[in-house]
């Protein structure tokens, strides 16, 4: 007769497979929404300043996290409406 916790640990080794499955199908549509993005700015013509938004706004997400949403925001909508300032700015601080 099995007891408490050998059956636990049992159906937990059980669900590994499954768990690692549903965290991988997770990580390839995040890469597929990724390169649909990325294939979207190239031929629209937009910016690829687009692309520094998010890891910006994860190093500061990574102290805190409101101030990292506010920027990751804020550098959106900067980057969605005034393009050409971005750029220019971008240029100049290279």
């Amino acid at each position: 007769m099995k007891s408490v916790v050998a059956r636990f640990f049992s159906k937990i080794l059980n669900t590994i497979p499954i768990l690692a499955a549903k965290i991988g199908t997770m990580l390839v549509l995040i890469f597929v929404l990724g390169m649909a993005a990325g294939y979207f700015i190239s031929t629209a013509g937009m910016t690829p300043t687009l692309f520094l938004i998010p890891i910006l706004a994860m190093f500061i997400m990574w102290y805190k996290l409101d101030e990292g949403v506010f920027i990751l925001i804020l550098l959106s909508l900067l980057v969605i409406f005034f393009p050409e300032f971005i750029d220019s700015l971008i240029v100049g601080i290279l």
